[in-house]
């Protein structure tokens, strides 16, 4: 009886080993079988397939013009850079010294390499701007966006303001017939203390581009007032000419990178 009861366990033990080891390979050769990833290697992955977000850049776009943003979209859609060109006299400053390298810096926090800036100065009048077909230089860079302080210090009692926006009307119109998606965006240079024609030259700017239905950003509400004698210490002076200064270009870039980065 023994005997009988030993060799039925034997058997049972050997068919379980057996349908234990089946099981074993068959779960072994299984896609479900592989390792799980952790926590971490699972975010890893997700991050990467959800590396690029067209809301997430849009998101910080809202206070751009709405054809820029139309543009700004199209191009993400297609993973192509928006360019942004920065246009003025000397006043807007340089690499060194400027608007152009904090905005740059900043726009590459948020739209990473899709959205870029670069500036071109020129520092004679608006007429002689237009006349010597400066324009042109601006049309060969295919800006997305121009950015654009019209020369108005240089124009200072030299150039009428009337001429002033003759000539900007020139631009506009000349950059327009060969780049149809580009939007302008306008601006003045940097405030001054107790000036007496530069600010009404500035207010025709703004009615211009209300008139035209033309962006005009206006960082003057960042700085001191006009009559505060505070607003000088933003600005340097040497001889009959003017630039921001650190503090000015800071003020007047924080400004701007609102605009082109909403929170």
């Amino acid at each position: 009886m023994k005997a009988t009861i030993l060799s039925i366990l034997s058997i049972i033990l050997v068919v379980i080993l057996v349908i234990g080891n089946i099981h074993w390979n068959i779960r072994s050769e299984s896609p479900l079988s592989t390792i799980h990833p952790t926590e971490g290697e699972n975010t890893e992955v997700e991050n990467k397939e959800q590396y690029f977000s067209l809301d997430y850049y849009m998101s910080f776009a809202k206070s751009w013009p709405d054809s820029a943003q139309q543009v700004l979209e199209d191009k993400l859609t297609d993973k192509q850079p928006f360019h942004i060109l920065l246009v003025g006299s000397d006043v807007i400053g340089d690499q060194e010294l400027g608007l152009v390298t904090p905005l740059q810096e900043a726009l590459a926090s948020k739209y990473d390499q899709y959205v870029t800036i670069e500036s071109i100065t020129y520092d004679e009048t608006s007429s002689d701007y237009v006349n010597d077909n400066e324009y042109e230089t601006l049309i060969a860079k295919k800006p997305d966006m121009v950015i654009l302080e019209p020369f108005l210090l240089n124009d200072n009692g030299v150039v009428d303001i009337s001429t002033t926006l003759i000539n900007l009307n020139q631009v506009i119109n000349e950059t327009t017939d060969d780049l149809a998606d580009v939007t302008f965006v306008l601006m003045p240079a940097h405030q001054l203390y107790n000036a007496g024609l530069y600010p009404m030259q500035v207010n025709d700017l703004q009615k211009y581009a209300e008139s035209k239905d033309i962006p005009y950003w206006n960082h003057w509400e960042a700085w001191p007032d006009s009559k505060d004698p505070k607003v000088q210490d933003y600005y340097n002076t040497e001889g009959d000419k003017s630039k921001a200064n650190e503090q000015g270009f800071e003020l007047w870039s924080n400004y701007l990178a609102k605009k082109l980065i909403s929170d």
